[in-house]
């Protein structure tokens, strides 16, 4: 980001007739996107700057946009002039982040000039960038496009190509880490299934949320029409993962959980795989309907589940995690005589 290009092309600005010009590029790219961290919540910060020697341009993003999940493209957007807005300043001497974020008011340097952006059309892309044990890390891109800053004297730089204004992080637990593992799939009241057995014998179950899924491949043995005894659940092993849970750096589609073949290399995939643990299933039935069919509704449930984080098999290694105490997976339901 050069003065030439504000100040040089508004000097040209004012040799031209219709006050206008149009130009390749706005270059935030080679500047660190900042803000000051005074938010509880990293996902209410609004206020993004960037600072270059004695020059800053300062974003009020619209409340809203920034989500501990992932989007499609184009999804989360804001209109400059609108709900957010930009401005390009000028200082007389070098400015630091202390001028932004102190809670007293700093006297100098002082602004030579402000421009203030009066259009453009705000993106923000959104995905999981790092996984670990403990968290998911999501990238929040800042796109801009159809940029136009005007100075105060109404001459105006517009910019029609899409320009990168930053990267901001925040984190979020890993699904696992919960305080209650995994109930944030409580509000998913029923399984969905692969129609095709990814492993002989048995049944894939598995509820979606946004970028991750859990899976379980759950012999049909498991899942038969008879009520089980109070406290005397059918239980088969979790030994070689059968227990999935898998974070993506995309929106997880349907297809995506029911095959046994490798991603899109496109594709970053985290997975934690069960080598140990329980599967629980208990069984009630309800009565029968007017054809004398009975609905058998089986709670499903792991106990003692170990998952291992798997590596890349190069240089970061599998990560055993410590084992989970009983948790219920969901209800899967089917009907017989």
């Amino acid at each position: 980001m050069k003065k030439m290009l504000l100040l040089g092309l508004l000097a040209i600005l004012s040799a031209c007739d219709d006050g206008d010009l149009q130009i390749e590029r706005v270059d935030f790219d080679s500047v660190a996107l900042s803000s000051c961290g005074d938010e509880d919540d990293p996902l209410d910060t609004t206020f993004f700057f960037k600072i270059d020697g004695d020059e800053a341009f300062l974003l009020e993003l619209e409340s809203g946009l920034l989500l501990n999940e992932s989007s499609t493209e184009g999804t989360l957007t804001s209109t400059i002039g609108g709900s957010s807005s930009l401005v390009y300043r000028l200082f007389s001497d070098d400015v630091s982040s202390d001028y932004f974020c102190s809670t007293i008011p700093v006297l100098e340097p002082t602004v030579i000039s402000e421009n203030t952006a009066t259009a453009g059309n705000i993106a923000v892309n959104t995905k999981v960038t790092a996984v670990s044990k403990d968290v998911k890390t999501y990238s929040h891109t800042i796109l801009i496009n159809g940029l136009a800053l005007t100075n105060d004297q109404n001459e105006s730089i517009t910019d029609a190509s899409t320009l990168t204004y930053g990267t901001f992080k925040t984190s979020t637990p890993t699904s696992f880490k919960l305080e209650v593992p995994f109930s944030n799939y409580e509000s998913i009241t029923d399984f969905s299934e692969c129609e095709s057995a990814i492993v002989d014998g048995s049944l894939r179950l598995y509820k979606i949320i946004n970028d991750e899924f859990v899976s379980l491949d759950i012999p049909l043995s498991a899942l038969a029409n008879e009520v089980t005894m109070v406290d005397e659940p059918r239980t088969s092993t979790l030994e070689n993962g059968e227990f999935n849970y898998t974070v993506l750096d995309t929106i997880v589609a349907d297809e995506m959980v029911c095959t046994s073949s490798p991603l899109s290399e496109e594709m970053i995939s985290h997975n934690f795989v069960s080598s140990g643990g329980t599967i629980n299933v208990e069984t009630v039935a309800g009565e029968p309907d007017g054809a004398g069919a009975i609905t058998y509704t089986h709670t499903i449930s792991l106990d003692a589940t170990v998952l291992v984080l798997k590596g890349n098999g190069d240089d970061v290694a599998d990560v055993t995690l410590t084992a989970l105490d009983n948790f219920v997976l969901g209800t899967y339901t089917t009907v017989g005589n």
